[in-house]
């Protein structure tokens, strides 16, 4: 009990000179703030919290296809962050493998990389141009799923798309170690 106690009044110390080093910035129209980095702290210990009533609460059947809106939470860097729609690609049970979806319009050098596939209709979504990037594909837990939004779908073909940009890509693919002896 003690450790645990001791843990928790470090994290306390460690927010506290976050808080004061942040206090006075402005972060209105700032993304991935300290604001939203608290905000998920307090978002993500609550999940943590639910858990077991959300495990057991939760029987809406997802598949291959679905589009269903998920907390990434906050990140680092570039890493996929905030709520956004994804793409389910795989069921796990309590794991789904997704790729978010974004709304931006990528580059054209990212749009040559050919890991960026436009989607075509998100059925029960608002009609829009979206995108997914394959290397922006995440393991989740189903507690990240918000279940009071809509969820949609999106056809074969975008499926089929997301499928050849993997094949098509480094990613998968083996390469052998060169000997730099």
């Amino acid at each position: 009990m003690k450790k645990l106690l001791d843990t928790l009044n470090t994290a306390k110390t460690t927010l506290d000179n976050y808080y004061k080093i942040h206090k006075d910035e402005d972060f209105l129209h700032k993304r991935n703030s300290p604001k939203d980095y608290l905000e998920w702290i307090d978002k993500k210990t609550k999940i943590i919290m639910n858990s077991p009533e959300f495990l057991e609460k939760s029987k809406e059947y997802i598949v291959r296809g679905d589009v269903i809106w998920v907390e990434f939470g906050f990140n680092i860097g570039e890493e996929f962050s905030g709520r956004h729609p994804a793409v389910v690609l795989k069921n796990g049970g309590k794991t789904l493998l997704v790729l978010p979806i974004t709304s931006k319009q990528p580059t054209e050098k990212q749009l040559a990389s050919k890991t960026y596939i436009e989607l075509g209709k998100i059925y029960n979504f608002k009609t829009m141009k979206r995108w997914v990037n394959i290397f922006n594909i995440n393991p989740i837990s189903i507690e990240r799923i918000d279940f009071t939004k809509n969820k949609g779908n999106i056809k074969g073909i975008d499926l089929d798309n997301i499928s050849k940009a993997f094949l098509d890509s480094d990613l998968f693919k083996y390469r052998t170690a060169k000997n730099n002896l």
